[in-house]
């Protein structure tokens, strides 16, 4: 797992709340930045992110749209949406959309190009996975790659690096079980 990484899993099972979690954490600041296979109106609404900037992982057109099957597309968004920011934190959900039409070895040089991204501007991007929407070797190219976390967790790492005194809770290790999912 790369230390240094701006990139963290983010381990969801059932209910999913990565939403509510990054709403937490960006508490309704317009710095806040949102890739989604949900449609960027239903999320704002139903997730109190109003103020983010939201686009949608579609095969549909427009301005606010990245087409699955483009990863430079994605790669290009997120290049000119860092170009003027320092800190702050992105959300995205769809990494198994991703996968569907793309091979697993493209997503992964992407995600380390966003990461290079990332870091350059001090930005952080937390990636919403549930474990059951994967094969075994995906997650585990993951989980070698990044770190990855419970909704808690990142909770208490974005408070705690924020000076509030929230206790800190180590990530999840490989083997580990989460809900009882096998991390």
């Amino acid at each position: 797992m790369k230390i240094d990484s701006k990139i963290s899993m983010l381990i969801e099972g059932y209910p999913r709340n990565g939403y509510q979690t990054y709403s937490r954490i960006v508490r309704g600041s317009k710095r806040g930045l949102c890739i989604s296979r949900l449609h960027p109106g239903y999320v704002a609404h139903k997730y109190s992110l109003d103020e983010a900037k939201r686009y949608w992982l579609s095969n549909q057109r427009g301005d606010d749209s990245i087409t699955p099957k483009s990863l430079h597309q994605l790669v290009k968004t997120l290049r000119i949406e860092l170009r003027d920011r320092s800190g702050g934190t992105i959300f995205m959900d769809g990494l198994e959309y991703l996968l569907i039409f793309n091979d697993l070895s493209k997503v992964m040089s992407a995600l380390e190009e966003i990461d290079d991204l990332l870091k350059a501007s001090n930005v952080e991007l937390i990636i919403s996975v549930d474990p059951l929407t994967f094969e075994q070797k995906d997650l585990e190219k993951l989980w070698t790659s990044f770190p990855r976390y419970t909704g808690e967790e990142l909770l208490c790492k974005h408070f705690v690096s924020n000076a509030q005194h929230i206790p800190t809770v180590a990530p999840m290790a490989v083997g580990q079980e989460s809900s009882g999912l096998k991390i």
